[in-house]
């Protein structure tokens, strides 16, 4: 996308700065009488948003990040945490609508009569997939890695163009190379978005590519923070990063089609006992030559996406609530739209 000279502070102000009060983080809680004092919790929230309180029980620090992933209910071996509040916004920009949305489990499985059934192997996949940001050092046979692109490989794509080249690094030094300059970059970005004397220089960037989404508060506080307050590296000490490079021309667009393959990605990973994460601040080594052109990339291949694989360190999946949006129906006979809630 061509650079927005028209954009203006006045139209950026409310994607940078949403009024004060506006914004509220999820709020978690345990049960100390069910708290087994693992301490899980706290280690696969991304954020760093737990801490141990005199008892040894974790609660959610004075001032956090906490997006509603709800990884610490995952990790929790004694079901002790619960929901007190997700992650919603007021008013402004960021508005989620309706908000608070409610957190829902999956509805139960029900067969073409109408009759209760069960998840079949793949629903049960989805469902119980999660992210997985701890790892085992281990090294990850490049007989399994293959299996896992080859998924990507056969996933659909507009016209048939699949626009997409893997490259896949199992090389530690250059794993550590490239979070070194993710770090740069997006330590340079949240620092200058935190200060208000400073965030007004991130407008000719956005006017060269506007993308609100990189500024929702979830991301730039919560991903980018966590980043730059050195929580974890952009590659989670992962052993084994795959970066999926787009073409410009991709017919409906690189990103599409990146997230398509990255799925078939995911699913294959798992279904192999891989745990796995989406990395979506490795773009930012667009904004580090160097690092891209030993990567190999030229023009008209962008870095759209990556993801990392490696063993799970401790048990990071399972099924937990998702935020639930109303459904609009047009059934037949009915006249007009119907809401579901």
């Amino acid at each position: 996308m061509g650079p927005n000279v028209d954009i203006t502070w006045e139209d950026l102000e409310p994607i940078l700065r949403p009024e004060p009060g506006t914004v509220h983080m999820g709020i978690m809680q345990v049960d100390p009488e069910k708290c087994t004092h693992c301490g899980l919790c706290m280690v696969n929230c991304p954020f760093r948003a737990w801490e141990a309180d005199e008892n040894e029980v974790p609660r959610m620090k004075e001032e956090y990040e906490c997006f509603s992933c709800y990884n610490c209910m995952v990790a929790c071996p004694a079901d002790a945490i619960s929901i007190i509040e997700p992650y919603h916004v007021d008013s402004g920009f960021y508005k989620t609508e309706p908000h608070p949305l409610p957190a829902r489990l999956p509805y139960e499985p029900k067969d073409a009569e109408g009759n209760a059934t069960e998840w079949n192997t793949v629903e049960r996949l989805i469902f119980t997939r999660r992210s997985v940001r701890n790892f085992k050092p281990d090294p990850v046979p490049e007989t399994l890695i293959r299996r896992v692109l080859e998924a990507g490989r056969f996933a659909p794509s507009g016209g048939n163009c699949q626009p997409w080249k893997f490259i896949v690094v199992t090389d530690k030094t250059l794993i550590g190379e490239m979070d070194e300059a993710c770090y740069g970059v997006l330590n340079m970005l949240y620092t200058t978005y935190k200060s208000d004397e400073t965030v007004q220089g991130l407008l000719p960037m956005y006017a060269e590519d506007p993308n609100p989404g990189f500024f929702d508060p979830r991301i730039i506080l919560g991903g980018m923070g966590s980043i730059a307050k050195k929580n974890l590296p952009t590659f989670l000490n992962a052993p084994v990063v795959i970066l999926v490079a787009g073409d410009e021309r991709a017919i409906g667009g690189r990103e599409i089609a990146a997230g398509i393959a990255g799925e078939n990605m995911n699913l294959a990973a798992l279904s192999l006992g891989l745990g796995f994460c989406w990395v979506g601040f490795s773009q930012v080594i667009e904004m580090v030559p160097d690092v891209k052109e030993k990567l190999g990339l030229k023009d008209p291949w962008k870095i759209t996406t990556a993801m990392v694989l490696g063993y799970p360190k401790f048990k990071q999946q399972g099924i937990v609530p998702r935020e639930f949006r109303p459904i609009t129906w047009f059934r037949e006979g009915a006249g007009g739209p119907e809401i579901e809630e």
